[in-house]
């Protein structure tokens, strides 16, 4: 696999993920083989256990109705009353435990100095914003790769290296733990050993682009240090 297809290849796992944690639509996951091509993407990369909970998924998938689906998600991730399982990195960085804390500042930072502008009506740190800031991120490395760019593959890889280390990594395992803990839904509870599973397995790579592009110093975010 050439430098160009394993980054495009790490994206689209990205951006499959993300559309995990938007609101379901039962009919349209199953048209676009949503799982499947999790999978199959998985299956690419020897990420064994990934592929395993993305399958689990496409089973509890066809098993639940869209109703089912949606309640849920809401219940999950958005309330009324509470969160079970909130979305929001901030809940998990921050000492304080509250939305729209020091590290959603930093990760909008991170955002505008990528040239991105946030039009999304959710905080800066939902998980689904993240996760496609990281496919972002891996397909324009993609792109720079595809055309010789080092300078911009070097800085691309250093980005997301920042990115992943102190944000997804930092708070995702405890968010999994809370989706298993909080839901009855085979859909969601294979979704956090999936993302959990992925998160672990693409840490390597980071940890090895790590060490080519040391990390940024002077972040203004204690909790995500």
């Amino acid at each position: 696999m050439t430098h160009k297809d394993w980054t495009m290849n790490r994206s689209n796992c990205f951006k499959l993920l993300a559309v995990c944690f938007y609101e379901p639509d039962k009919e349209l996951f199953l048209k676009e083989r949503l799982c499947e091509n999790l999978a199959a993407l998985f299956a690419d990369f020897n990420f064994a256990d990934s592929e395993a909970a993305a399958k689990k998924m496409r089973v509890a998938l066809k098993e639940k109705s869209h109703e089912e689906m949606i309640v849920d998600y809401a219940r999950l991730f958005i309330g009324p009353f509470e969160m079970i399982a909130s979305p929001y990195g901030s809940v998990y960085l921050e000492d304080s435990k509250r939305l729209m804390g020091d590290s959603t500042l930093y990760v909008q930072k991170m955002y505008q100095e990528a040239g991105l502008s946030l039009e999304a009506h959710e905080a800066p740190d939902h998980i689904a914003l993240e996760l496609e800031f990281m496919h972002f991120l891996c397909f324009a490395e993609a792109e720079a790769a595809a055309s010789a760019n080092n300078e911009q593959v070097h800085s691309l890889a250093g980005k997301q290296t920042k990115f992943f280390r102190k944000f997804l990594a930092s708070w995702v395992p405890e968010f999994c733990i809370a989706i298993r803990n909080g839901t009855n839904n085979d859909f969601y509870a294979a979704l956090a050993d999936c993302l959990e599973s992925f998160v672990k397995n693409v840490a390597s790579f980071y940890e090895l682009t790590d060490m080519i592009h040391p990390k940024e110093e002077g972040c203004a975010c204690q909790a995500a240090l």
